[in-house]
């Protein structure tokens, strides 16, 4: 429909609401000679005169009132329609659908389920574990969770958790057995746990600072994995040692299974973020994960562009 026939309808129907053209031109925010234009554009167009005007009144013709009632119908649909899609858009409900890393759901997001969908109950969460990256728009993701380091360009993010640290675990058992290592160089003579990474398809070589610097060493062992809980879990039943973050460790140094070593080699690096597209306008559903994530974790309101090299 063209769209100046549907302002003539707008205003042809609230002219014969009011019963006054000065008073629909009020209420559209028009002039009374531009409204009377529409409405004599629109009688030309549809062949009819739809009014009886005279310096007093304003009164429907009889093919003015047939038309008054069918468009009446159709423009109170619309507005119906309209209404409800504001609404909507205003109400946090619909799929949201998130692309993370596995360890950063069991670890971070699993414990908050149930609270977030006591706050949100339209809304129907779906987490994706991908421990490999993701071109979330293609993919049709409303945001991901990723680190700072590895997040892809053009798109907003907002940091969720402070910078991490890299420490290195080991069972007592296996160090009693095999001894404890003193530099990050020992571990080429010691059992270690390997990670595949699934973006690369390369093991990940384990990282710490030395001399104020970042170094990497390839360590070799019984198993490879490419999951994070699994690599922590061998570790615990002393197959080797570890390199991990310090909550995937967390429940077995607990228990006393696990044991940091290495400790003054450390190294820390950008913390966790969720990110999204760059858009206008963020919908309702994504907005209120956000907020409710970075509130939990104790963040400032706070977004930083990545579309920089």
């Amino acid at each position: 429909m063209n769209p100046e026939i549907l302002s003539a309808m707008t205003a042809f129907a609230r002219t014969a609401e009011l019963r006054s053209i000065s008073g629909a031109a009020a209420a559209l925010g028009v002039t009374p000679a531009a409204m009377s234009q529409t409405i004599r554009k629109l009688e030309a167009r549809l062949g009819a005169r739809l009014f009886e005007r005279t310096t007093r009144s304003v009164n429907l013709t009889e093919a003015g009132r047939a038309y008054w009632e069918r468009v009446a119908p159709l423009l109170a649909g619309l507005a119906e329609a309209t209404d409800d899609l504001q609404t909507q858009a205003s109400m946090p409900g619909g799929l949201l659908r998130i692309t993370l890393p596995m360890v950063t759901g069991q670890l971070l997001i699993e414990p908050l389920l149930s609270e977030f969908h006591q706050l949100h109950p339209h809304i129907t969460l779906e987490l994706a574990y991908q421990d490999a990256l993701v071109d979330i728009v293609k993919e049709g993701f409303d945001a991901g969770i990723r680190l700072g380091e590895s997040l892809q360009r053009d798109m907003i993010a907002l940091p969720l958790t402070r910078e991490f640290r890299l420490r290195t675990y080991a069972a007592p058992g296996y160090l009693a057995q095999h001894g404890t290592p003193q530099v990050p160089a020992d571990l080429l003579q010691h059992r270690c746990i390997n990670y595949r990474m699934a973006t690369s398809g390369a093991l990940y070589r384990w990282e710490f600072l030395e001399k104020r610097r970042i170094v990497s060493l390839a360590v070799h062992g019984p198993l490879i994995v490419n999951h994070w809980m699994t690599m922590v879990e061998a570790a615990a039943q002393g197959l080797g040692l570890c390199h991990t973050v310090p909550e995937a460790a967390a429940p077995h140094v607990a228990q006393g299974r696990l044991v940091e070593v290495l400790a003054h080699y450390s190294p820390s690096f950008d913390g966790l973020y969720i990110y999204h597209p760059r858009r206008q306008q963020l919908p309702v559903k994504t907005r209120v994960f956000i907020d409710f994530l970075r509130g939990r974790m104790g963040q400032p309101s706070r977004e930083t562009g990545l579309h920089q090299p």
